[in-house]
This record gives structure tokens, sequence and C-alpha cells, in this order.
């Protein structure tokens, strides 16, 4: 095919597609995109095929694209106290069989995906979300699972906030599970845990005297003990089980733990950092410029690389407010700041997590109980992109497939959209809900 030729096809193809508004596709199919560039290049498979037919073949390639791409969801976007516009969602929300509220989330893989919640809750996925499977431990019906952690495609450990505190263990999918520990010891609130490697992992809690509640295990999950020596925290100093993320590991050594809450009544400027640069056996303490009291701090924690990390939070209670809620570090996390110019999420954030657009371009993307914002610059500048509401956000180790969990058993898979298509005619008065704590 002649390079004029070619360039008419290529004419045909997107202006169809940008005609139905679909400028947001990134990746058609592969076996789209691979007819589609064969016929560009008039492989020999397709030699027989004259000018009109391809364009045609074309056509029928780009109207399959947009259809796929309309059926992505939309919502009304608040623009401001009185008007929201039509957007498409980078939420779609799956039907799974419980009303439990879930906060615990590990996107293992694309395929691979598992939750936990309240009433004895955790529900897990084998095929990147077509069907679900809700599992409910016989003898931990009323326990709260706030954080769940795979350790690969069988073994997962779940482990619950309250009185009693326990830990739970399958190597079977979820088929059957086996309790690892359990301490009836009130003092006891398990926030979240994490995995070094395959073999060692940290479990958190709120303190216990004036030393953090930690414990080890080297067997992957099988046993669990507690640290001999343990960091000291403040008075009234406390971590927050919201989304499993106020704990984090990067690269076999390195644990942050996010800190927050006061003595009921106090207020301080500042939260704190705790972190450990040798697989915990030393500890150190680094201030962060998010306010803490009784129901604010830090919640969530994520870096998008060795040096580059951001953590959010703010204040449960008061999910609109933006005014002390994200603070960035560029040093490994030895030192956190406000950028001078804020552009902070919208509102009080639970939960962080990278997101590589095309599997490349670093993207932030932070929940809340009032909706989902973006960042594009490593955490310094903050939007608003969706009004759904989570707890806990998550994406598999490439960073490209994504999933939220939250209140009322609600679960949504991560599209990719971000607002490319706004229709102006839709602007209207705003009556969007905020999905409540």
């Amino acid at each position: 095919m002649s390079s004029r030729k070619k360039r008419l096809v290529r004419l045909v193809f997107f202006s169809f597609l940008h005609s139905l508004g679909m400028t947001t596709i990134i990746n058609p199919p592969s076996h789209f995109r691979n007819l589609f560039w064969s016929l560009m290049n008039k492989s020999p498979r397709y030699r027989t095929l004259n000018f009109s037919c391809i364009i045609s073949i074309s056509c029928f390639i780009a109207i399959s694209c947009a259809c796929a791409t309309l059926a992505v969801s939309q919502e009304k976007l608040r623009i401001d106290d009185n008007s929201a516009v039509v957007v498409e969602s980078p939420w779609k929300l799956v039907d799974v069989d419980t009303k439990s509220s879930l906060r615990g989330l590990h996107v293992f893989s694309r395929e691979d995906v598992w939750a936990s919640g309240s009433n004895g809750t955790i529900v897990n996925t084998f095929d990147g979300g077509e069907t679900w499977q809700v599992h409910k431990i016989p003898g931990a019906e009323e326990l709260d699972f706030r954080d769940v952690h795979a350790i690969d495609d069988g073994t997962v450990v779940a482990i619950s906030s309250g009185t009693p505190a326990r830990i739970y263990r399958t190597t079977t999918g979820g088929a059957n599970w086996s309790l690892c520990y359990e301490n009836d010891d009130k003092r006891i609130f398990l926030d979240s845990v994490c995995f070094l490697d395959d073999r060692r992992g940290i479990v958190m809690g709120d303190p216990v005297g004036d030393g953090l509640f930690l414990l080890a295990t080297r067997d992957g999950g099988k046993t669990w003990r507690p640290f001999k020596q343990v960091p000291r925290i403040k008075t009234g100093e406390a971590g927050f089980a919201a989304s499993g993320t106020n704990m984090i590991s990067i690269g076999g050594k390195r644990v942050f733990i996010g800190l927050g809450s006061h003595l009921e009544g106090q207020f301080s400027q500042t939260s704190r950092i705790l972190f450990t640069l040798d697989s915990a056996r030393s500890w150190k303490k680094t201030d962060v410029p998010i306010a803490r009291n009784p129901s604010a701090g830090i919640f969530s924690i994520c870096f998008a690389n060795e040096k580059d990390g951001v953590a959010v939070g703010g204040d449960f209670k008061r999910p609109d407010d933006s005014s002390s809620n994200y603070a960035v570090t560029s040093n490994g996390g030895r030192t956190w700041s406000t950028p001078e110019l804020r552009e902070p999420p919208t509102g009080f954030r639970s939960c962080v997590a990278v997101w590589l657009k095309y599997g490349r371009e670093i993207n932030m993307i932070a929940v809340g109980p009032n909706g989902t914002d973006r960042s594009t610059d490593l955490g310094n500048k903050w939007h608003r992109i969706s009004n759904e509401g989570f707890h806990a956000v998550d994406f598999a180790p490439d960073g490209r497939f994504g999933w939220a969990v939250g209140n009322e058993g609600r679960i949504a898979k991560w599209q990719g959209v971000i607002n490319a298509r706004v229709k102006p005619a839709a602007i209207e008065p705003a009556s969007i809900s905020v999905l409540q704590k």
C-alpha cells in the first residue's frame, strides 16, 4: 500500500474514533490493534485485499473499539457546590454478594485479588473479577478483618482488629483457614500486615504501654511472636486501621509506619512516621506535617520509587477537610514536607497507591469516603477525578490493574479513564451523595 493510502486509512480510522469522542482509547484490544497494523503494512496474509476492503475493515475495527469504550461507566463529577458535569468514571462497580464494610485489599496480580472486612468477611477472585468467592471463616463471623495479604496464589494471611486479636492463614486459596495467633488482651488492636518477602512478615497494632505493638513471622505467617524490642511512641500516638496501608514494606529491608491520633481533646501540628532500613533491627522517627488529634493523622503511605513517596490522611470525622491531609518525600522517607503551593487531595484520604499509566507513567491515586484524587507529579499536586468514595485502593505489581473497596461491600475495578470526555450540556445542579464512614 502506498504511503498516501496508508495516511488515508489512518485518517478514516482515527477520525471515526474522534467523532464518537473516543479520544481516551489508549490500548485497543490486541487482536484489533494487530489486525489494523497488518493492514497498514500490507502483510502477506492480506495481500489479496483491495483498498476499499481495507477501508471497510478499518472502520469495523474502529466501531468495535468505540463500542468497548462506550461501555465505560459514567458519573456526575462535582465542579463546585452548585454544579456538576457528566464524565467517564475511572471506576466500574462490580456485583459481589456481600454488604460488609471492606477495608483490607491486596491486588496480588491481574487475576488474583483479595479483600477483607467486617462480619468475618473475606472475598477474592482468581479470574480478574469475572467471578468472586465470599469466605466466612468458622468461628470468626463477628470479627473485622481490617487487612489481608497474599503471599502466593494460594497462601493468604488475614488479621482482625478488636478483641480478640486474631491472625488467620490459608494455603488453599480460601477453602480452609487455620488460626495462627490469638490474644484476648483488650489493649491490643491490630492495624495492618506487610511482608518483606514470602517468609518474613510484620503485623503492627496500637501501642501497649509506651511501645508500639509488633508481631513477626519468619515462616510465611504460620507462627507469630512479639518483637523483643519495639519503638517507643508519644503519649496518645497510635495507628489507624483504615486500609491496611499505614504500614508498608519496600525492597525487603525498609518498613514505614504512619501514626496519628492523640489523647482526647489534644492536638498536634505534626504526625510521625517510624521507619527501618535494616529489616526492623533498628527504628528511626521523622515528623510529618499532617496534623493529628484523636481522629486525625497519617492513614496511608506509598512510594513511587526508592526516593519519592507520599503520605495521606487527615481527619476521618471531617471527610471534606483538605487543610492538612498530605505530605511528600524525595529522599527515601527521611524527611517529609508539604509543597508551598498546596493543591491537596479534596478531603480526608484513607489510602494511596501507584498507578502506572500505559504501564510506565507514574500516577498516584488516593481514595477516601468523599471521592478519588489523582497526582501526576509524585504527589505534589492533586485533582479530583471521581466522586466515588472508597476505603482502600491497590494496583497489581505491574502498576496497571487496580481495584478499590469500601462500605456496603462495594468493589470497583479501575478503568484508567481520566475524565477525558466531558459533556458541557450535562452541567446541572449537583446532587452528589457522599459515602459515609
